[in-house]
């Protein structure tokens, strides 16, 4: 499938799916804080699974419609970062998940954040690998598992563990895989650069 970069793909279904789990996340924080009573987190997982499931509808509208856009490329995994950073906080307040594993995360997708605004800046189309869908579902499973703490701990740190380590490895083959691509942009660009330097 061939992926452009079209000004006009904005207002894809996709993106307003990616834009309406990025609305939920503050709601579903509002949920799990204010909502909740002695640890009942009922409203928040269903937020927290409406969001979940939007991330698999607008991905599956994308691929079938072929609504793919450079746009959507950076509001899907913003949204998915967004979520999940909304998890780890309210989870660790309220000392579900250790503090250090969530600043670890944190600091992975922020870095990860930067990076896509970054590309989609320099037109550079990088989609996810195999392994990022294999943490993000990880993770979701882990998330979904700290909801029943008292029940299933340790197990949802382990999954979460394992999430992580998922992550960290998509992050490698990421590098990996794309730098050429990368570098292969820039010299194009100063190459154009210093053509138009020559010119004037």
């Amino acid at each position: 499938m061939q992926e452009k970069f079209e000004k006009g793909k904005v207002f894809t279904v996709p993106n307003i799916l990616s834009i309406f789990r990025i609305l939920l996340v503050p709601l579903f924080m509002i949920a799990f804080f204010c909502w909740s009573q002695s640890q009942n987190y009922i409203v928040a997982m269903i937020i927290f699974l409406v969001a979940s499931f939007t991330d698999l509808l607008d991905g599956i509208i994308a691929r079938e419609t072929n609504q793919i856009s450079s746009l959507g490329m950076v509001l899907d995994p913003l949204a998915d970062k967004l979520l999940k950073m909304g998890a780890l906080i309210c989870f660790t307040v309220v000392n579900i998940i250790p503090v250090w594993f969530t600043v670890v995360l944190i600091v992975l997708d922020f870095a990860m954040i930067v990076t896509g605004l970054i590309l989609y800046e320099f037109k550079i189309s990088i989609p996810s690998n195999i392994f990022g869908k294999m943490g993000t579902f990880t993770m979701f499973v882990g998330f979904l598992l700290c909801f029943f703490n008292e029940t299933v701990y340790p197990w949802n740190m382990c999954v979460l563990y394992a999430g992580l380590i998922i992550i960290i490895i998509s992050i490698i083959v990421y590098i990996v895989v794309n730098k050429d691509k990368v570098f292969s942009k820039r010299k194009i660009g100063r190459k154009k650069v210093s053509i138009d330097k020559n010119d004037n």
